[in-house]
């Protein structure tokens, strides 16, 4: 994103400050220290690598991705390779980072869609725990819009391809200051998220959030915010077998340069046989004549043998630009031979080729270690 208020040469020391300030951060104390201080617990799969003297975890994930969709070549490529950082800044606040390297290999596809790896700072943010009920965050984040959107990387998702309902309409990422916690009431929890963004002033790292980007497609389409204000409510039941949220948000695009409002609602169930969630979304705003932009989907997880399961999703979303409405059905197999180790395979078809999600088949390995 190019942010005209600060020009490149001017963002780039920003950038390179933070990300110096956070190694700094994470290896204070490393000459004074002698080796039992720099020991390790013992390492999970998964878990990361844990100093429990330096209060420091580091870990991260890596995903493996190939696509062969519709009036493209097949193409295989390292999507991401993200790095965490975890420190802990006394007893109360810590420093957390993830460092992506995005599309560093790729194998296949035209020169039309071919991308250029790049590295992006997807968050980088310091959290303060005052108590259970409130927390506060400082940085950039995840926009918490939805369940998709918070638990994003590759691992922890049950399909290749994203949603669109997840990723068409807003930004994926927020740089200001965030509120959040859990209110227990009547025997059951309520968690919350109030955040502002001023991506205009508080911009970390050259990141371009593509619309359609976990889609298979390369389409132009950008939602980088400009400003943003928001939150998201998410209320747990039968012994959190049930979920139940809802997102508000109004925000300003740094190009188009146009004003947004968006409600989400989403849910989430889990059952003995098989599991189901969903997402929504209404969003509104724009040029004048603009229509809105709506869509959602449902999704049902069924296991079959142990550790593996059958995905199946429909999903239906119309854009406002291009304007189209499509409808897409995806099914999908989840296998997980060991925790933090994933395999996918998916076919994803629809009431027509569309340059918004292409049909075709998908397939990822991802690991998170």
């Amino acid at each position: 994103m190019k942010n005209p208020d600060m020009p490149p040469a001017r963002r780039a020391p920003l950038t390179a400050a933070l990300l110096a300030g956070c190694m700094l951060v994470a290896t204070a104390g490393a000459h004074a220290a002698d080796t039992d201080a720099w020991s390790t617990a013992p390492y999970s799969l998964g878990q990361g690598l844990y100093f429990p003297a330096q209060g420091l975890r580091l870990g991260g994930y890596a995903n493996l991705q190939y696509y062969d969709v519709a009036n493209e070549p097949p193409t295989l490529n390292t999507r991401d390779i993200s790095l965490f950082v975890t420190k802990d800044l006394g007893s109360r606040a810590q420093l957390f980072t993830e460092l992506d390297a995005g599309d560093a290999v790729q194998l296949g596809g035209s020169h039309s869609n071919r991308k250029h790896g790049e590295l992006d700072v997807e968050r980088l943010y310091v959290d303060y725990r005052a108590n259970p009920w409130l927390n506060l965050r400082l940085g950039k984040f995840l926009t918490p819009v939805g369940q998709w959107n918070q638990v994003h990387a590759d691992p922890l998702t049950w399909t290749v391809s994203r949603p669109l309902a997840t990723s068409s309409a807003f930004a994926r990422h927020a740089a200001g200051a965030m509120a959040f916690g859990t209110v227990t009431t009547h025997g059951h929890d309520l968690d919350y998220w109030l955040f502002a963004d001023d991506s205009r002033d508080f911009d970390i790292g050259p990141d371009q959030d593509r619309a359609y980007a976990a889609s298979g497609t390369d389409l132009p389409n950008r939602n980088n915010f400009r400003h943003a204000f928001g939150g998201r409510v998410l209320w747990h039941a039968r012994g959190d077998r049930f979920t139940l949220g809802m997102s508000v948000l109004g925000y300003r695009l740094d190009a188009p340069r146009q004003s947004y409002r968006l409600v989400g609602l989403d849910f989430g169930w889990s059952g003995r046989y098989f599991s189901l969630d969903g997402e929504g979304i209404y969003r509104e705003g724009g040029s004048p004549g603009q229509p809105a932009e709506t869509g959602g989907f449902v999704e049902a997880e069924v296991p079959l043998v142990r550790r593996l399961y059958l995905v199946g999703r429909l999903e239906r979303y119309r854009t406002s630009a291009p304007a189209q409405t499509v409808t897409l059905r995806t099914l999908a197999l989840n296998f997980r031979p060991v925790p933090g180790l994933v395999f996918k395979l998916e076919h994803r078809d629809g009431n027509r080729s569309t340059e918004l999600a292409p049909p075709g088949w998908l397939a990822s390995f991802a690991v998170l270690f």
